[in-house]
């Protein structure tokens, strides 16, 4: 169970060349507002038998890690943001740091057989989503694959010996000014809102759509049902029997219509751009969608 602990964003500064991500970054007397220490986050591994070849996750975005200072017993929180990954792995590049590799943070155990062959951050929004066998690794973390020349190293880690990544550097410590019971509250509500859509279902809409629901049933039958899409169809069944809608349909309804009105004629009741609008709910439909979508802060008031 979280405890109610002060939560720290952790990450390094671009321009300041003390703070990296670095194995043998080892400093005695850090700056009171930088950090040195390791942070891990044990994940099941990948093996690649044929190649040597473990992949795993370098650093687990937005998910708390519990810290405690030796010298103060002070404890609390810190998390890795999307944004300080980025910076992480573009340090990591530029200073050329791919292999630098070490065992139980050991400088002494400076690993000479182990080579990054893949860095890859998930980016779901632009499309660089997380492997099937990392389904669950959170947005924004960090994954990476070293093919291990060592066979001693590559048994010890396939075995159980090591259970995951860890990286080691100097880090600024950013007070978010929350806890972590708020930080745990804030993230449900985020994912309670994501599914929200397709979750919470309305009904009321008014008589006029489902009047104009039936309507474009009527008319379609009567050409033959060869206006609308089977979207279009289902629809209109839903709406003329005051069937749940989500908001997720919601959505859908009103972007339909709003790009359909064009092609709705109430004078020509044969057009299928008549029919289809009328099927998906017509003006009051749109209307009401946009009602809707509103209160929920989907759509512009």
């Amino acid at each position: 169970m979280m405890r109610e602990l002060p939560v720290y964003e952790i990450m390094i500064d671009l321009q300041d060349t003390d703070t990296t991500v670095s194995f043998n970054s080892l400093v005695v007397h850090p700056a009171h507002e930088k950090l040195f220490d390791t942070f891990s986050k044990q994940r099941k591994y990948q093996f690649n038998d044929d190649e040597q070849i473990i992949t795993g996750i370098a650093i687990s975005a937005d998910t708390p890690i519990y810290r405690r200072e030796d010298d103060t017993n002070e404890e609390y929180y810190v998390v890795f943001t999307p944004k300080a990954i980025k910076d992480i792995v573009f340090d990591y590049a530029r200073r050329n740091n791919f292999n630098n590799v070490n065992l139980e943070h050991d400088e002494t155990r400076v690993v000479d057989g182990i080579y990054m062959v893949m860095s890859y951050v998930i980016d779901n929004e632009k499309g660089f989503t997380a492997p099937d066998r990392f389904k669950d690794a959170t947005n924004g973390s960090w994954l990476v694959s070293y093919k291990v020349t060592d066979k001693e190293v590559y048994e010890a880690a396939k075995n159980g010996v090591f259970k995951g990544f860890s990286i080691e550097g100097v880090f600024n410590l950013i007070e978010t000014g929350s806890t972590m019971e708020e930080e745990f509250m804030g993230q449900l509500y985020t994912e309670l809102k994501k599914v929200s859509e397709y979750i919470i279902f309305f009904n009321d809409y008014p008589d006029a759509v489902v009047n104009n629901a039936k309507r474009g049933i009527e008319l379609n039958e009567k050409n033959g049902n060869k206006c609308a899409t089977q979207t279009g169809k289902i629809r209109a069944r839903q709406l003329s029997q005051r069937k749940n809608l989500s908001l997720s349909t919601i959505r859908r309804m009103y972007s339909y219509l709003s790009r359909a009105e064009e092609y709705y004629d109430p004078e020509d009741s044969n057009a299928c751009g008549t029919i289809s609008y009328l099927l998906w709910g017509g003006l009051a439909g749109k209307r009401w969608a946009a009602s809707k979508l509103k209160q929920a802060g989907i759509l512009e008031q």
